[in-house]
């Protein structure tokens, strides 16, 4: 399966130069390519701070917007599966 029929087939957009795309829950959202992560990202995820792993990810305003529909820890677990799914290392 290429890269744009698994986009689409999850709900998500090819990549383009600013990352990727994923609706969750009805609302969009523009994520880094893997290779564009941050680094302190990176370093949160190696010391178990996902969320803060997250809103290094999203930015600060996505952040707030993903916040504002997440409410707990499933709904976190749940976007943080379908990101990595989609720009997780060893999906590209």
């Amino acid at each position: 399966m290429s890269a744009a029929q698994r986009a689409e087939a999850i709900g998500t957009t090819a990549p383009d130069r600013e990352g990727v795309r994923i609706s969750w829950r009805g609302t969009e959202f523009t994520l880094p390519r893997a290779e564009a992560f941050p680094l302190e990202a990176m370093e949160a995820e190696e010391d178990g701070r996902h969320l803060t792993a997250l809103r290094h990810i999203l930015g600060e305003a996505q952040y707030i917007l993903w916040r504002g529909i997440a409410r707990t820890a499933g709904d976190a677990e749940e976007f943080a599966a379908q990101v990595m799914a989609e720009v997780g290392v060893g999906n590209r």
